[in-house]
């Protein structure tokens, strides 16, 4: 009677002696670190042999590889915010639904951790052989430390403010960067628009899926700058040491790390997060972030 829908499930599955406990997720990547992994790991705890099972879709399937998840299974032509028969999908892939212990059609993660944010704060888990994904791009990107840039949240569409730093301030940090000792910026992103032609910039938009994308962060940036998003959550939450500097901007700060709360479990990370004065994040200016970014990398020479 007492507790959310996730705590009463989990204490009749801790007595139970079936194992596959069944999420949908058709959602957002950055609540996949945020709110998702946290509940993992209490099912890890509670119930350590069960077989964690996610129905997603495609473009989400690889931040899952860094959760506890156990089976990943994607959806085709699945659109974000589609309605998710999660049933009738396990259905079609022969799973036998008797043997879930639970299932998870429309999980509420930020409200089933709520009260549980500091004990149970998220860990995604790095393996070494992620780290290759970055290589393929090691001939557009010598001489590292590179800034990493994350131009658009790229979801502005589904929040009912601002995420996304106005593109005439990334315009002019990047025309700044000339004031910026041997300043190069890589960009990343799904879509390589709108398009910025400038000699002190690498465009990785639209050629790294989200594995690719963090294993280049992890091998040739010393900084990452970027708004609230999924990219920003689940640099933050990697589970191993990577010398970074994260530099976040901010319309809301009662939202995604900041509204977690919760320290980094990478040692190395150093985050400096901006919020926009009358929570607008364009009234974070160019040379308020340009003289962040001088610190950062003066710090980072030292360390």
């Amino acid at each position: 009677m007492f507790g959310t829908q996730f705590e009463r499930a989990l204490a009749k599955a801790a007595e139970d002696p079936r194992r596959d406990i069944v999420f949908g997720w058709n959602r957002g990547l950055g609540d996949i670190a945020l709110g998702l992994q946290p509940l993992f790991q209490r099912i890890r705890s509670a119930k350590p042999n069960a077989r964690i099972v996610v129905v997603t879709r495609e473009d989400l399937r690889e931040g899952f590889l860094l959760t506890d998840a156990d089976e990943v299974l994607v959806v085709d032509g699945l659109a974000r915010g589609a309605p998710l028969d999660l049933e009738a999908n396990l259905r079609a892939r022969g799973f036998d639904l008797a043997q879930a212990v639970a299932l998870f059609e429309d999980p509420d993660p930020d409200r089933w951790i709520r009260r549980q944010r500091q004990a149970w704060p998220p860990r995604l888990h790095w393996r070494a052989e992620f780290d290759r994904r970055g290589e393929r791009f090691a001939d557009e990107l010598p001489d590292a430390p590179y800034i990493g840039v994350h131009l658009s949240s790229e979801t502005a569409q589904f929040y009912g403010y601002a995420k996304d730093w106005p593109l005439a301030h990334w315009e002019r940090l990047f025309a700044l960067s000339s004031t910026i000792d041997g300043a190069r910026f890589v960009l990343f992103g799904h879509r390589p628009e709108p398009r910025l032609m400038r000699q002190e910039i690498v465009d990785l938009r639209g050629r790294t899926s989200v594995l690719d994308m963090l294993a280049v962060i992890r091998r040739c940036c010393g900084v990452l700058i970027g708004p609230d998003s999924g990219v920003l959550s689940f640099v933050y939450y990697v589970d191993a040491p990577c010398a970074l500097t994260l530099i976040s901007l901010w319309s809301d700060p009662n939202q995604g790390v900041l509204k977690q709360g919760t320290p980094s479990p990478n040692p190395l990370l150093v985050h400096r997060p901006l919020v926009g004065a009358g929570n607008d994040v364009a009234n974070i200016t160019p040379e308020e972030v340009a003289r962040v970014l001088r610190t950062a990398r003066v710090e980072r020479r030292a360390a």
